[in-house]
């Protein structure tokens, strides 16, 4: 079983809260992944890796938006190993 509390995710999921706070839009998932809004709203239309997946499937739907939590993309980020 993995480690989801690994201090590198802490450290990062800190840093996500600290700048974006605790949900993230996609226009912010597209800024910290270095992403144009609609190149990535078309990645996660039709996802084809295991991290694109992954985060299609943490995403939030609050009202017509979709937020992403800064824990779960933090996890996401760092991959399995946590590193």
């Amino acid at each position: 079983m993995q480690d989801t509390n690994s201090p590198h995710a802490v450290a990062l999921e800190n840093q996500l809260t600290e700048r974006f706070g605790l949900l993230l839009s996609q226009t912010q998932l597209a800024q910290l992944l270095g992403r144009t809004t609609g190149g990535l709203r078309y990645s996660l239309s039709y996802p084809s890796d295991r991290q694109t997946r992954a985060l299609k499937a943490c995403g939030r739907k609050i009202g017509r938006r979709v937020y992403y939590p800064a824990s779960e993309v933090a996890r996401i980020i760092l991959g399995p190993n946590g590193e």
